[in-house]
């Protein structure tokens, strides 16, 4: 993990990416195996921590989003009193369904 909080990142993940890129191609331009599966190491590491980073964009966005529309549809139901409107808003921000 590249970001200083320990969290996946794009960047990060995509610069481990093209090293390892760069390492496998030279070593293999070398005929240098060991070098080559350095570079592949590398790789899948910047490709995983890349994806993690995407993976936990979106689940923020998710929670954030569950959060906006469960506090819409809780005070719209307050302010026409439909409980069961309310409950959902409430359910919806609370669990993050």
């Amino acid at each position: 993990m590249s970001s200083s909080n320990n969290e996946p990142s794009k960047i990060g993940g995509d610069a481990k990416y093209y090293q390892g890129a760069v390492k496998e191609t030279v070593g293999k331009a070398l005929g240098n195996e060991q070098m080559q599966a350095e570079g592949t190491a590398k790789k899948l590491e910047g490709k995983t921590e890349s994806d993690a980073a995407k993976n936990s964009t979106k689940d923020q966005t998710r929670n954030k989003t569950n959060n906006v529309v469960g506090g819409a549809k809780e005070t719209v139901g307050s302010a026409i009193g439909d409980e069961q409107l309310q409950a959902q808003g409430r359910e919806r921000k609370n669990n993050d369904i």
